[in-house]
């Protein structure tokens, strides 16, 4: 079993690059993401010839009472065979924060290889997604605010639509909106939804929409259409989600491993997050 380690600010240089290769990410990013949305007190190091030869971010969060750790972030310098670490890794991992009382991780698999690794793991497909793509409706005028929302209010909206939702502290959102507002993320409200989309060519990608029903969720698609001039949007819910536009293509997505009592858990929103 490798041996792991707590990264210290010392290791926060090497970390950043591995961070930026991983992610493609610029450095500034890179060091904002393990200060402040995972902290490099969550940062597990596997040390080669006294440097970081690759990390596994475990960060805590909470699904209600529960506490449980989210899996992301893994990186490795060039030639480290991450492919046959990483399952190792993990599997100390979930040993360690089992023992101390985490009774839940999530993580999301790149590809199906790693998603049958992390089925050896004891991992579960419990965060379906429906990936719907629909034509916006050009015979509706909408209004709606656009970057309206600040994070804590956000929180507070998606905690309406999806009560059982894993929660990252406020502080990691606030970083982690800020790298996503340089990447061109929109937020669309209205008082019965929102959406957070990117335009991508003459289409929104949603990486969120919640609304009260399929008319409330047409109005924002077209008040974003209006502000763009996208003519399509391309959608990701949660399966267990009431707003369907459409159908979807049902496709796998999150996993968790349940290390105690297991519960439900869904949401979408870890896929904008990695």
């Amino acid at each position: 079993m490798p041996m792991l380690r707590k990264a210290t600010a010392d290791d926060l240089p090497a970390l950043t690059a591995l961070r930026c290769g991983a992610a493609k990410a610029n450095p500034v990013d890179a060091a904002g993401w393990l200060q402040n949305v995972a902290g490099l007190e969550n940062i597990l190091v596997l040390e080669k010839n006294g440097q970081p030869a690759a990390m596994l971010a475990a960060v805590p969060v909470k699904y209600g009472q529960h506490r449980g750790v989210w899996l992301c972030g893994a990186a490795g310098v060039q030639g480290v065979p991450m492919d046959r670490l990483l399952p190792k890794i993990m599997e100390g991992c979930l040993r360690a924060y089992g023992a101390s009382g985490f009774d839940f991780a999530v993580t999301t698999p790149d590809d199906a290889r790693r998603a049958e690794d992390l089925k050896t793991l004891g991992f579960k497909s419990q965060l379906p997604l429906r990936v719907i793509q629909t034509p916006i409706r050009r015979d509706l005028f909408a209004q709606a605010a656009f970057d309206s929302l600040t994070v804590h209010k956000l929180l507070e909206r998606r905690h309406i639509y999806q009560p059982g939702c894993i929660s990252l502290p406020e502080e990691a959102m606030n970083e982690t909106m800020t790298q996503l507002y340089r990447r061109g993320l929109t937020v669309v409200s209205t008082r019965r939804g929102y959406g957070l989309y990117f335009t991508k060519g003459d289409t929104l990608q949603f990486l969120e929409l919640q609304a009260d029903n399929d008319h409330c969720a047409d109005q924002l698609l077209q008040a974003a259409r209006e502000k763009t001039g996208a003519a399509n949007a391309r959608i990701l819910l949660a399966e267990n989600q009431t707003l369907y536009l459409g159908s979807g293509r049902r496709c796998g997505y999150g996993m968790i491993a349940f290390l105690g009592r297991p519960f439900s858990v869904t949401d979408a929103y870890f896929r904008m997050l990695l």
